[in-house]
């Protein structure tokens, strides 16, 4: 079997490169030639589909309505997400909204939601977050009394014990933004611990995740990296892994415009990829002695005004894929619906998967393109589990990826793309297909739509990859 690659590599580096890069802006690079030995190694020997199926992974990070009144956004979003295939709904329970005064409870607009999203067959994830100011005399939530938190996340575990088994302690602890007025390691492992026992002590088979933690930490240049702040913790309480079920951090890319592949090394500051950045992650946990519980992406996102749509909804996709392939446990896309133009950062408004609707007119607001390729990515391996790294099995070059991915109907799909700061660049490449393929093979684009097929006994296909992913499919005849 024969690998080439041909990549076309422009001169033009100008970031408005769509012109620049069409067909026929091809500079081939050296090919590397495996050979056609019939009997050399079968690529995909010894892959085997193991973890969660991408429909089980993907969530949204919500701003849906928490009042009791009817919500027609709320319901858009709600059926949307269904339509798409979403698991997870993760969504901020405020404790300032639902305990404004100590011992006084307003529930009534999060079981609405609650009741909604579990009818319509959605997981919810409830954030316990923001102080109040009766606990906090102070200001900060460094002065919240750990018992009195204990209280708050007990008492919503108790109500809701029956809909919800995913609880995440706190939003970015780690930035003075939301733990103002720095960032405080050893009361939060505090709160957390409390968290922990409130929760479970009522619902003993939940989960509690350490809080979502931003990129951006408080302490940028400390050398264990941007999820330092589990080391903080974890020095402050050694007993820290006995007290959460997983971790919960939002890679976001850095400035939130490369892409998933992008790292950035200055020597003394390290932005990792997206693998890169959860394995640190899952390093820090192995140092602390609990390196196997789940971690959870409860944010990630793209904004696109300053990258486009067209580069969003590739990015969306291409992080799940690079996610799914080091096993990660929910994937929850920052946000459905962009946002009022009036933030102080205007990236804020910009991560939806949907155009701002108008409430007054209670019309379907427009998709993005990057909900037509969260139903692409369902519609073609929303029952697959990663399988294994083809490009890597084949010593591509690190620009070009080649995911595998497989179903419980012996179906195989790779997923594959070209990776560059020029997103429309293009490289060629000979794909090979399972020597024990039968039937028809198939290539998707990314929104599902068949682009062509052919005999899936041929040895390897001739592909044109670049951004966007391809997804080719073909069956592989199970051993007897």
């Amino acid at each position: 079997m024969a690998l080439l690659l041909c990549c076309a590599c422009a001169a033009d580096s100008d970031a408005d490169d769509d012109d620049d890069d069409a067909a026929g802006d091809d500079d081939a690079v050296d090919d590397d030639d495996f050979g056609d030995d019939d009997d050399a190694p079968n690529p995909y020997q010894g892959m085997q589909p193991d973890g969660l199926m991408i429909v089980e992974i993907l969530g949204i990070a919500s701003h849906m309505s928490t009042g009791p009144q009817y919500s027609w956004p709320r319901e858009f979003e709600i059926e949307q997400s269904v339509a798409a295939g979403v698991h997870t709904s993760r969504r901020g329970f405020y404790w300032n909204h639902i305990e404004p005064q100590d011992d006084q409870w307003q529930f009534a607009g999060y079981d609405v939601m609650i009741d909604l999203l579990v009818q319509a067959g959605l997981t919810p994830m409830a954030m316990l977050t923001r102080g109040v100011s009766w606990a906090m005399p102070n200001g900060s939530p460094s002065d919240i009394d750990p018992a009195v938190f204990a209280d708050f996340t007990g008492t919503v575990a108790q109500r809701y014990a029956d809909q919800i088994d995913l609880y995440e302690i706190w939003n970015e602890p780690n930035m003075g933004r939301f733990w103002s007025p720095q960032a405080d390691p050893e009361h939060f492992g505090l709160l957390l611990k409390a968290a922990y026992a409130g929760v479970h002590e009522q619902d003993p088979t939940a989960q509690v995740l350490f809080g979502g933690l931003s990129p951006l930490d408080d302490n940028l240049f400390d050398p264990r990296g941007i999820w330092n702040f589990v080391a903080r913790v974890g020095e402050a309480h050694p007993d820290l892994c006995q007290h959460i079920d997983g971790l919960a951090i939002h890679p976001y890319t850095f400035l939130q415009q490369p892409g998933p592949e992008y790292s950035l090394d200055l020597g003394f500051y390290r932005y990792p990829n997206l693998r890169d950045s959860i394995g640190q992650a899952r390093g820090l946990l192995e140092q602390l002695g609990c390196g196997e519980i789940p971690i959870h992406l409860t944010e990630m996102g793209w904004p696109s005004l300053l990258i486009g749509q067209e580069r969003q909804a590739a990015y969306f996709q291409r992080g799940v894929l690079l996610a799914a392939s080091i096993n990660v446990q929910s994937f929850c896309w920052y946000t459905f619906f962009d946002e009022t133009p009036d933030s102080t950062i205007p990236t804020e408004d910009y991560f939806g998967l949907y155009h701002l609707p108008d409430e007054d007119e209670l019309t379907d607001p427009p998709p993005k393109e990057a909900y037509h390729t969260l139903v692409g990515l369902n519609q073609v391996l929303g029952q697959s589990r990663y399988a294994g790294d083809l490009g890597a099995v084949l010593g591509w070059d690190e620009a070009n990826f080649a995911l595998v991915f497989v179903d419980d109907a012996d179906a195989w799909t790779v997923a594959l793309w070209h990776f560059s700061e020029k997103f429309n660049e293009q490289a060629q490449a000979a794909v090979p297909l399972h020597p024990a393929a039968v039937g028809q093979w198939t290539l998707f684009d990314e929104h599902g739509a068949e682009l062509e097929s052919g005999d899936a006994t041929d040895a390897e296909l001739e592909l044109t990859i670049s951004g966007e992913v391809r997804f080719l499919r073909f069956w592989v005849q199970p051993e007897s």
